[in-house]
This record gives structure tokens, sequence and C-alpha cells, in this order.
């Protein structure tokens, strides 16, 4: 059995190094392979367990290395300890929200701990960058106004200041909405492929079933409030309100885009419209606003039932 598990393992290390090097050094195709290196981990802990698993990080991390790329390990990290996550939880069927959600936290994890060694040891502060490319941006912007000759340059120029801060106080919520999205297509692409080798995986609920737990109605409500009081720009609780906001809005929208796919589906509307309709909220701002007050009423109220009751 062991020298199996040796065997299968080395195949599924050849495997990865070969997606690894395709990421760096294949432009285009690199995107694709980028989401699939978490695949062998999966499949590899799906077989043999976390146990094993671990092991498997292990070696595929040291060979990482010895391809002498701190590029290779930042990324061999991350999608190393997420596969054999979301492996576990796929041998545990658990259900594909609990893998979404477990995903995130460990991307979010490995960004937060990259982002500590950066600073330890090269001194990379992603603050000060963004702050720099931010203040480039600002003259480029000015110069641009005066160039045309707009009205009210300072005013337009306090508010691409403004919104340039905005973008700096945003900076958690932006880790955490790409720990997200990398959770989400590495979750998708994993299940595609293990379906395609014939491994039995818990499928992906339809997303009109996405029901958000009625507590998050409350955090929001209390972060709006929160959002009320004058808070110094920059302190902690500024910084905590805002990104708390940001993400509890965002999840909201995501519940209201929910909420219209499950009522096209009980009123037997074409699929096309909640389609039309996500796209066109990313055009329309009020669009989205309306989609987020509509999955806000569909926790208070529990508007699916009502709706499953008549």
């Amino acid at each position: 059995m062991k020298t199996k598990n040796i065997t299968e393992g080395a195949s599924l290390l050849g495997i990865y190094l070969l997606l690894l090097l395709m990421t760096l050094y294949v432009p285009v195709i690199g995107t694709v392979t980028l989401f699939a290196l978490v695949v062998p981990f999966v499949l590899y802990t799906i077989r043999n367990g976390w146990k094993s698993g671990v092991w498997f990080v292990v070696a595929a991390n040291i060979l990482s290395v010895l391809l002498g790329s701190i590029a290779a390990l930042s990324l061999s990290i991350p999608m190393s300890t997420v596969g054999v996550v979301m492996g576990y939880l796929f041998a545990k069927k658990s259900s594909r929200y609990v893998i979404l959600g477990a995903s995130t936290g460990v991307y979010l994890l490995n960004l937060l701990l990259g982002y500590i060694v950066a600073i330890v040891l090269f001194d990379f502060n992603i603050e000060k960058v963004m702050e720099g490319s931010m203040d480039q941006l600002y003259l480029t912007a000015e110069s641009l106004a005066t160039f045309t000759g707009q009205q009210n340059t300072e005013e337009t120029m306090g508010l691409v200041q403004e919104t340039m801060d905005g973008f700096i106080y945003l900076l958690p919520s932006g880790l955490v909405t790409i720990a997200f999205i990398f959770a989400l297509i590495s979750q998708l692409v994993a299940g595609f492929i293990l379906k395609r080798l014939k491994v039995d995986v818990t499928p992906f609920p339809p997303f009109r079933e996405l029901e958000l737990p009625k507590s998050l109605l409350w955090y929001y409500l209390i972060v709006l409030l929160l959002s009320l009081f004058e808070m110094e720009k920059g302190s902690t609780i500024y910084l905590a309100t805002v990104n708390l906001s940001y993400i509890l809005m965002l999840l909201m929208t995501i519940q209201g885009l929910s909420f219209l796919f499950f009522i096209s589906h009980e009123k037997k509307i074409p699929k096309a419209v909640p389609i039309i309709t996500l796209i066109l909220s990313f055009l329309l701002p009020p669009l989205l606003y309306i989609i987020r007050m509509v999955g806000i009423f569909d926790i208070g109220f529990n508007l699916r039932k009502r709706i499953k009751g008549k």
C-alpha cells in the first residue's frame, strides 16, 4: 500500500511541477493552470487522507524551492495548503459552501502571512507602494484636468484624492475579496476535474438555494449605525467600520442575486433574465443598490418561504 501511495505521489508531484512551470513561464495558459495547481493536492488527500496530504505538501514545496524561484514558492505554499483542506473536506462530503468558506480562510491566511514575510524580509510595505501609485495617478489626473481646462479643478481633484484614499482604506476587504475569488475558481476547477476522473464529489448546490444566516442582517445594521458617527479617517474603528460595511454590503448583494435566481426558477422565468440582470448590475450602480435591498428584505422577512407558501 505504501509503495502505491509513493508511486501515486510521485506521479502527482510531476503533474504539479509541470503545472507550476506552465503557470510561471507560459503567459496565457498560465492563467488557466494557476487554478489547477490545487488539483494534485486535492486528489492525493482524497485518496490517502490529510496526514499523507501534509507530507505531500512538504515534498511539493521543497521541490518548488529547488526550482530556485521565490515566485514558485509563493505560489506553491497557498495552492498546496488550500488543496489539502479542499481534499479533506471533499472526502468528508462537506457542503460546497463549507469548502468555499474554508478555502477562502486558508487563502486569506496565506495572503496575510505572505504580507508579513514581505515586510520582515524585504522591507516591503504595500500601503506605501499603493500610496506612491496613487500619488502618481493623482498628478496625472491633475495635469489632465488642467490641460483640458476643466472648471472647479480643485473640487474635482479633491474627489479624486478621496477616491484614492478609499482604495487604501479598503485594502483588508480587497484581500478578502481576492481570497474569495481564488477559492471559488479553484473549487470549480477542482470539482470539474474530479468529476472527469470519476471521483465522487458533492455537487455545488444551485445558486438560487443560497441563503445567508439572519445574524448577518444584525451585523449589517450595527455597522450601518456605527457609520453614522463621526470618526477620524484612518483610525482603527474607522477602518473596521469601512471594511465590514463593504463586506456585508457585498454579502447582501449576493443574497439579492440569489433571490432573483430563486424567484426566476419558481415563476418559470427564463434563466436569461436573472443572468442579464446580473450583468447589468455591474454597469448600473442604482440596479446594484436595488438588488442589495432585495437581499436585505429576503433575509429579514424570509421572502422565499412566503413565495413558496403562496
